[in-house]
């Protein structure tokens, strides 16, 4: 059974308004559940649906999460293997240039950086492919989401997956969706914890924490882990 966009996105928003165990918090998740409600779908000019995601295509899929470019910190908190911000952003940029081209797509899953608006974007026009933003807690200044270099932008984004014998549904998001049960069919693909991760197998997560600090296969990286979960799900055999 496939769900309507509408369904996972209002499930996701009632999961929005939940405790932030990740972060040891009794409060939401986020502090004002009304700003995300009312983000809608940005697309580029002329566009009036979103772009055709197959991950079977001939077109290449990458994903990766919270680059944090120019956050300081997060090399602190995180562990991440950089002296500083400056040669952290190098690297996550000359690793995107390493294996994105013009033609792919790539998703990021929120939480882009730490810096101004302007500047963000300055990095962003480095970036080629076309570029998909699942919006995340500090894509935001003081409750205005920020008009970043991306083709597309959303609050979540579904992705169907139809192969032979399966037919299911990823569920990309910020926030894990880890207060609520996830239906039956579908896996959430997830930023936001960086370096931790969701029990089981029904979550995936894009932090470059996990990814190797560069956009990853679609295709490698999360169809090959929700084929595997879903075949042992249906009771099939799966070799991948």
């Amino acid at each position: 059974m496939n769900y309507t966009n509408e369904t996972l996105r209002d499930l996701y928003l009632k999961d929005l308004n939940m405790p932030d165990t990740y972060h040891g918090r009794t409060t939401p998740k986020v502090r004002n559940i009304r700003e995300w409600k009312d983000i809608k779908m940005f697309l580029p000019e002329g566009a009036t649906v979103p772009r055709p995601l197959d991950p079977f295509g001939a077109t290449k899929i990458y994903v990766w999460s919270d680059l944090h470019f120019g956050h300081e910190n997060i090399i602190k908190y995180c562990n991440r293997p950089f002296p500083n911000k400056e040669l952290m952003t190098q690297c996550l940029i000359g690793n995107y240039q390493k294996v994105v081209n013009h033609d792919d797509i790539v998703i990021f899953g929120g939480d882009v950086g730490f810096m101004k608006e302007h500047a963000l974007n300055d990095i962003l026009n480095q970036l080629p492919g076309y570029k998909i933003l699942i919006y995340g807690n500090h894509d935001m200044h003081r409750g205005q989401l920020l008009n970043l270099a991306f083709n597309e932008r959303h609050l979540c984004l579904v992705i169907n997956v139809e192969d032979v014998d399966m037919d299911y549904q990823l569920l990309f998001t910020h926030y894990p969706m880890d207060q609520l049960n996830i239906p039956q069919g579908c896996y959430n693909v997830h930023g936001h914890i960086h370096d931790k991760l969701v029990p089981g197998n029904k979550h995936i997560n894009l932090c470059v924490e996990h990814t190797g600090y560069k956009p990853v296969l679609l295709k490698d990286y999360v169809i090959a882990r929700t084929h595997r979960a879903e075949a042992a799900r249906l009771g099939l055999a799966y070799v991948g």
